[in-house]
């Protein structure tokens, strides 16, 4: 039989601001039939969906699907597979569905592993995705800083591994830095390197905070969303910047 499939695109939303949708997302998230939500807990509130919602028909359909966050390698395969079902029972109808996702879709994104399931099951030219704008590039915007210049090397690194090994680069990004922050700042203490750390960012919610320090989070538990820049080049910035 004949499938008409549907398109099936993968939407990055960015990092927190809405204003900061590339043209090309907010024209598919304008056309599309379905928008799916992933959502770590089913009683959540999606971030993806608060910054993409007011560039959406507001009659548009929504799916939402349960992507825990877990490192429990079973159920994440499980969750992949059951969103990628309920998303490809809709392209089987001919519907064209956005799967949206913060950042960028190619940067740790769960996106990537629906498209890995849905590419076994979609004629190429019907998926599509659309690139966002990263945390790390938001996050060095806003605080007027490049995350690197020359032939400096940039380092993305995701912080569920030991860093230490790393701090030398001149341009250093860590991602997931909720899981061990304060291990991380203290480390960064002990070899006298300086940060940023940045959360929530372009939301209501945003903090930047300059040279951090680990007995500052000895209580404090730091969002999900929140990453940190090491630099060589930090030191004296950030002294005047409201917190």
């Amino acid at each position: 039989m004949n499938i008409s499939w549907g398109k099936f695109y993968g939407v990055g939303v960015g990092p927190g601001d809405p204003q900061l949708l590339t043209l090309q997302a907010v024209d598919v998230l304008r056309s599309v039939d379905l928008v799916a939500i992933p959502k770590s807990k089913m009683d959540r509130e999606s971030v993806a969906w608060d910054i993409a919602k007011i560039h959406c028909p507001a009659d548009v359909r929504l799916v939402e699907l349960e992507m825990p966050m877990t490192s429990d390698q079973e159920v994440l395969a499980k969750a992949w597979q059951d969103g990628a079902q309920t998303i490809l029972a809709e392209l089987k109808e001919g519907k064209s569905v956005a799967f949206i996702t913060l950042g960028d879709p190619s940067l740790y994104s769960t996106y990537s592993y629906l498209l890995n399931i849905l590419q076994d099951e979609l004629p190429q030219e019907q998926i599509t995705t659309v690139p966002g704008i990263m945390a790390m590039a938001a996050a060095a915007a806003r605080i007027n800083l490049p995350l690197a210049t020359g032939d400096e090397p940039l380092l993305v690194l995701p912080s569920t591994e030991d860093v230490g090994e790393f701090l030398d680069f001149p341009n250093l990004v860590l991602m997931k830095v909720s899981r061990r922050l304060p291990e991380i700042l203290t480390l960064l203490e002990e070899r006298e390197k300086k940060a940023v750390l940045l959360t929530r960012l372009g939301q209501e919610e945003e903090k930047i905070r300059w040279e951090p320090q680990a007995e500052d989070f000895k209580t404090e538990k730091i969002d999900y969303l929140s990453l940190m820049l090491v630099k060589k080049d930090l030191l004296g910035r950030g002294k005047n910047e409201p917190e």
